[in-house]
């Protein structure tokens, strides 16, 4: 994405230091990468670019786990308000790993707790899991949850990450997204870009500009797209129709 470039740069660091919303609303959008290119280069001066040894694109791969019988998919696709998500995270540019415990909290808002150097399923992280999830959500219904999970999809992108010099805003843009699960692999259309907006305000700014430019926000998520892509379930978070306008599949 050239537009990246003309936006000043933030470091990691800074990054860390100014960035610490673990509570937050997230607004994703699916967009033309011709018209998120027209956009960026007319706010150019509103946000920052992370930089990292002169990067400002990064490769991740996110490993997700469930239940065998995907409680953690159903909970989303049956409309649950209160909801958890675990994943691992890999920074493929800089060799980080992370554990992530992803809640939807009943007033939307989205809770991460986040566990560094950690990326595979062992009695250490089990623990990590289900003390997280009783701090969040202390219910029979995930007691025990860690030691249920098994690997059930892996999705693979390319983000720039932008702030908000103005407020406390964070804009993550992911190009060459790859999801893959029960022996499958699609990809997201060559072309889209998924937006993703995180404030602290349920309607931010930057959320309240783009769609005043037109642009339509989306339920879409990563895990359940590389799901519902593999597996003939019901309910769906996505229609099959809405995701064939979205994903390719890569034989």
């Amino acid at each position: 994405m050239d537009s990246i470039a003309a936006f000043p740069p933030i470091g990691l660091a800074e990054l860390d230091e100014s960035w610490s919303l673990t509570k937050r609303y997230d607004t994703k959008f699916i967009v033309e990468q011709a018209l998120l290119e027209k956009i960026l280069t007319e706010t150019s001066t509103e946000f920052a670019a992370l930089e990292i040894d002169g990067l400002r694109r990064f490769n991740y791969r996110t490993t997700y786990f469930d239940t065998p019988d995907l409680l953690l998919y159903r909970d989303h696709a049956q409309r649950r308000r209160r909801r958890v998500k675990v994943r691992t995270r890999e920074y493929l540019d800089s060799d980080r790993t992370r554990l992530e415990v992803k809640a939807k909290m009943g007033n939307g808002q989205t809770r991460k707790t986040l566990f560094e150097d950690h990326s595979a399923l062992g009695t250490a992280e089990i623990d990590l899991i289900d003390n997280a999830i009783a701090e969040i959500y202390p219910t029979k219904r995930y007691e025990n949850l860690g030691s249920q999970l098994t690997q059930s999809a892996v999705t693979e992108f390319t983000r720039s990450t932008l702030i908000s010099r103005n407020s406390a805003e964070r804009m993550t843009c992911d190009t060459e997204l790859f999801l893959e699960s029960n022996g499958a692999r699609f990809r997201l259309k060559p072309g889209l870009v998924l937006v993703e907006v995180k404030s602290p305000q349920r309607i931010s700014e930057t959320v309240r500009q783009l769609r005043h430019v037109g642009w339509h926000s989306t339920s879409f998520s990563k895990y359940g797209a590389a799901i519902e892509a593999t597996h003939d379930l019901r309910p769906r978070i996505h229609s099959a129709e809405s995701l064939a306008r979205k994903l390719d599949r890569v034989d």
